[in-house]
């Protein structure tokens, strides 16, 4: 792939981009799970030498870390965006740095002086500084940002209302992550990008302001659909008092809520970054030309609502369990949380989920494995796990210190009971033999074809 290093009028980017559409415009090094003020300081520090970004200081997090907005235009069209007011929510975050080195590039130049004298942006890329750095949705005083909006008890809090009534936007871009496991609609795909024009009541009404968010969610839709067809939800609609969202939609303000999801194969979300940087550049295409307000809001109403766990890592359809009291048929479901993943649910779970990875086990028997013991030091090479996987080991006991884990496979100590069966809120670490046959082994949300 052919790259360059992209010019910020006479000064030159210490990072290196793809040189390409907005689709495929990114910054490298940011596909990681965890994205902290320090992966992003030294792109902000490169984009804000450049003439036409405004950079100001809005104040400091608990623990001291400058909170920075950005600016671009000066057009009397006024959108703020903000993300990652919820630490580990950090999708949006990547996507505003692709949006914005690619608004800056100097190949990008007559369209972005197309629209700077007709709108003007306000770009918050990290609310949470704090929170950011310890990877949780909470600031550094234990507060959900997102729910300070009215008490304003945080210093981030604060900062966020203050810059919003000095800026004044006509349209707020509310930007999170939101859970891997909800689907657009019953049964359906899982929801990469969901949106919402946040209730500034509890009866839900719809006034100018709330109308034409949904207007312009409806026109961006388009977009979404073309790019991942099937993957677009609502998201859920009740008024949230303490809310930023539901404030600002309170304020007059034509509030949208951008939610990123999960997407198949792609753990750190990179389709959903691709869609969000997308949907900037669309947003103002649309902002300025004014074709966003003939959209309808039915159908933005049209739009199917996240269906909540409706997803699942790893579900095991249709498994014969062998015990004491008979033989039963039960589906299985794990999700990829915590370090020791656990089941957290059995039973009749395929008729109203769907795996990521999903396997059909009606040939197969649940075996619960044996105890490995560790008498002496063990290098668990990939080979050597899988010889004991086959062998029908499933978990280890004894001194757990004397095992090396190479591999990527999570290994689980047994308990002070091993159930033959399989237990909600039990180990994620067991034997599918078909007629005896070790023939899967499952790890976690790990499905190992032994």
């Amino acid at each position: 792939m052919f790259r360059k290093t992209i010019l910020l009028g006479l000064i030159s980017c210490s990072f290196t981009l793809t040189a390409a559409p907005i689709a495929t415009h990114s910054i490298d090094g940011l596909d990681k799970t965890a994205i902290k003020q320090a992966d992003l300081a030294p792109i902000l520090d490169s984009l804000a030498k450049h003439r036409a970004l405004e950079r100001k200081n809005l104040g400091k997090s608990f623990l001291g870390k400058s909170i920075d907005a950005f600016y671009i235009g000066s057009g009397p069209i006024k959108v703020m965006l903000w993300s990652q007011m919820h630490g580990d929510e950090n999708t949006a975050s990547v996507a505003l740095m692709d949006f914005l080195s690619y608004t800056l590039a100097a190949e990008n130049e007559q369209w972005r002086k197309h629209w700077q004298t007709k709108l003007s942006l306000m770009i918050i890329p990290m609310v949470n500084p704090d929170g950011a750095q310890l990877q949780t949705r909470f600031n550094a005083q234990g507060v959900d940002l997102n729910r300070d909006a009215k008490a304003q008890r945080t210093p981030e809090g604060q900062l966020l209302m203050a810059a919003a009534k000095a800026f004044k936007p006509d349209f707020a871009f509310n930007l999170h992550d939101q859970n891997a496991y909800y689907g657009a609609g019953e049964k359906g795909l899982p929801a990469t990008i969901s949106v919402l024009a946040p209730a500034y009541n509890t009866q839900r009404e719809i006034n100018e302001s709330r109308g034409n968010a949904m207007k312009l969610i409806a026109q961006l839709s388009q977009l979404i659909n073309q790019q991942i067809p099937g993957h677009l939800a609502k998201y859920n609609d009740s008024y949230s008092y303490r809310s930023f969202g539901d404030t600002f939609s309170e304020m007059g303000i034509s509030t949208i809520l951008i939610e990123s999801g999960a997407y198949p194969n792609d753990p750190h979300r990179q389709v959903a970054r691709k869609v969000n940087r997308m949907l900037y550049v669309q947003m103002i295409d649309e902002l300025v030309s004014g074709k966003w307000q003939q959209q309808k809001i039915a159908t933005y109403q049209a739009i199917p609502f996240n269906a909540k766990d409706a997803w699942v890592d790893l579900l095991i359809d249709d498994v014969t369990v062998t015990s004491a009291q008979g033989s039963y048929i039960t589906d299985i479901a794990i999700n990829a949380k915590g370090r020791y993943p656990k089941i957290n649910e059995l039973g009749d779970i395929n008729s109203i989920r769907q795996g990521f990875t999903q396997l059909d086990a009606q040939t197969l028997n649940f075996d619960s494995g044996k105890v490995y013991p560790l008498t002496k030091p063990l290098d668990l090479t990939s080979v050597k796990y899988r010889q004991l996987l086959s062998q029908g080991y499933s978990c280890f006991s004894g001194d757990i210190t004397l095992l090396n884990n190479q591999t990527d496979w999570v290994s689980y100590q047994c308990g002070n009971t091993h159930s033959a069966i399989p237990e909600r809120h039990g180990a994620a670490a067991f034997i599918l033999r078909e007629q005896g046959t070790a023939k899967y082994a499952v790890l976690g949300e790990q499905l190992i074809k032994l």
